[in-house]
């Protein structure tokens, strides 16, 4: 990433004990991009965290593709009894 501005992190969650995912804004070659990426644990320094491979970033223009996306995985989920608390119609 481009050291242009600092990150904007949006959101973060556990992906497991090792890691966790970050959603963020950043500023890549002058554009703003949406990057979902997987963070883990520095081994050196078990308190720092650095960002992996495991990621996603796309144009901000695209957001709305993406929202759609997530919504439509929701509703699968939902669907087919998948999330805690929803039951297969």
């Amino acid at each position: 990433m481009s050291e242009e501005t600092p990150r904007e992190f949006v959101a973060t969650f556990e992906k497991n004990s090792r890691e966790e995912v970050r959603v963020s804004v950043d500023l890549y070659q002058g554009r703003k991009i949406i990057n979902i990426r997987v963070y883990y644990r520095d081994k050196e320094n078990g308190s720092q965290w650095l960002p992996g491979k495991q990621g996603l970033a796309i144009s901000i223009d695209r957001y709305r593709d993406l929202a759609e996306a997530v919504l439509k995985l929701g509703e699968k989920l939902d669907a087919d009894g998948l999330l805690p608390g929803s039951g297969a119609r």
